[in-house]
């Protein structure tokens, strides 16, 4: 009876302090980077997850020899939206001093609900998540990579071919791998084109790296073609068609212009943003953003047009894409203006997208004038003081003289 009474008190004891519980889950719960080089860099993803119906505020901590090599690329401090998940990822950098050998850490995400963090309001029961952390520091450095990923999609007669090639850095320095490209025709199975392709930029260890392939498409007929993509010990094999000219569709969407400023003043210029979808099969090459400026009378109702006015740049939209375009615009003459936006792409136009904008006078600054006046003045009444009196100096005198201190 004594424990079941403690047991009770206890609960309302907890109930009374507004206790609350959390959920938090995260994953994997180990985590071994392997053999890294002094200086080096390596990372792996951490998922965290909550089922609770709270908005969780997590911390950061590190423990271990390495505590000072971690880090989180979200911070030491995020919040967890409620029945969520997030990906972290984390980080090591060991110094270039690190002696070699074997370590051991740990990343600790704790984990309390953000209402009662912000709020202070009675005790805070939260959650902790404990990931271990394993590496090695060596001598040895290991250059390899992973080909993860290739895609090629087809194209017309005479247009570049266009190859996509995700690789990833699994040794443990930087590098930047080539790859071999060949095209073969998968009628001879003979070998038609050969190229070489380097990332442009390093990849780090344990990053993927992006190398985008243009490879000239003159001598290949149309046809169906295979293309064999290989780095170190791996390959992949992607096919693609050659096709007629014409029977790829080409279609680009204005979506919205947007203005940098809705009000500006008379000399003032304005950016117009454009955003450009390609929704069709092909790249689209060299899209321009036309801005058409239309001066509205609002008595009359009418528009008279300012000036079309292109943007100075052209830009290529892959397949699938969104792309911004910038023109710009300096209206001379207050009112109110309709801003009609066109994307010109391979003798095509897009559907006209518009938007208002409203522009006022100048302000006029009176500064220089009042200045110029004062000097005017001030040199009269000098000149007025060297000069014998007359008639029209006396009058002068005899007016201005008190506020000139003319005497």
């Amino acid at each position: 009876m004594k424990t079941k009474m403690l047991l009770t008190l206890a609960i309302m004891t907890l109930t009374a302090l507004n206790v609350s519980a959390v959920s938090i889950g995260a994953g994997p719960s180990t985590i071994d980077y392997g053999s890294l080089v002094k200086g080096g860099y390596a990372e792996e993803t951490i998922t965290v997850s909550t089922s609770g119906g709270e908005d969780l505020s997590c911390t950061i901590e590190y423990t271990g020899d390495i505590k000072d090599w971690l880090s989180i690329d979200r911070g030491t401090t995020f919040t967890l939206p409620a029945n969520s998940r997030a990906d972290l990822k984390a980080i090591i950098q060991p110094p270039e001093d690190a002696l070699n050998g074997k370590y051991a850490g740990a990343i600790y995400i704790k984990a309390a609900p953000t209402t009662e963090v912000t709020s202070g309001a009675g005790l805070i029961v939260g959650a902790g998540i404990k990931i271990k952390i394993t590496a090695e520091i060596t001598d040895q450095e290991v250059k390899s990579n992973k080909l993860k990923k290739t895609t090629i999609s087809n194209t017309e007669l005479g247009m570049p071919l266009k190859f996509t090639i995700i690789l990833q850095n699994t040794g443990n320095i930087k590098t930047k791998p080539d790859v071999l490209i060949e095209v073969y025709d998968d009628s001879t199975r003979t070998i038609k084109k050969t190229y070489v392709a380097t990332p442009q930029a390093e990849i780090l260890p344990t990053q993927d790296g992006e190398i985008t392939a243009e490879i000239p498409s003159n001598g290949l007929e149309t046809g169906r073609y295979t293309a064999k993509v290989s780095s170190g010990q791996e390959e992949q094999t992607v096919s693609f068609a050659i096709l007629e000219r014409g029977t790829l569709s080409l279609r680009g969407i204005l979506n919205k212009i947007t203005l940098n400023k809705i009000w500006v003043e008379t000399g003032e210029t304005v950016k117009i943003t454009g955003e450009m979808e390609n929704a069709g099969e092909t790249e689209i090459n060299g899209a321009r953003l036309n801005i058409e400026a239309y001066l509205i009378d609002e008595t009359y109702q009418t528009e008279k047009l300012v000036k079309a006015y292109p943007s100075d740049e052209t830009l290529n939209i892959p397949v699938g894409e969104k792309t911004e375009l910038t023109a710009y615009f300096t209206p001379n003459a207050p009112g109110r203006y309709n801003l009609q936006g066109t994307v010109i792409y391979s003798g095509k136009k897009t559907t006209p997208k518009a938007t208002i904008l409203n522009v006022i006078g100048a302000k006029t600054n009176y500064l220089p004038y009042i200045i110029t006046l004062v000097v005017i003045v001030i040199g009269l009444a000098y000149w007025l003081s060297k000069r014998g009196e007359d008639d029209r100096t006396r009058r002068f005198k005899t007016i201005w003289g008190d506020y000139l201190g003319l005497k």
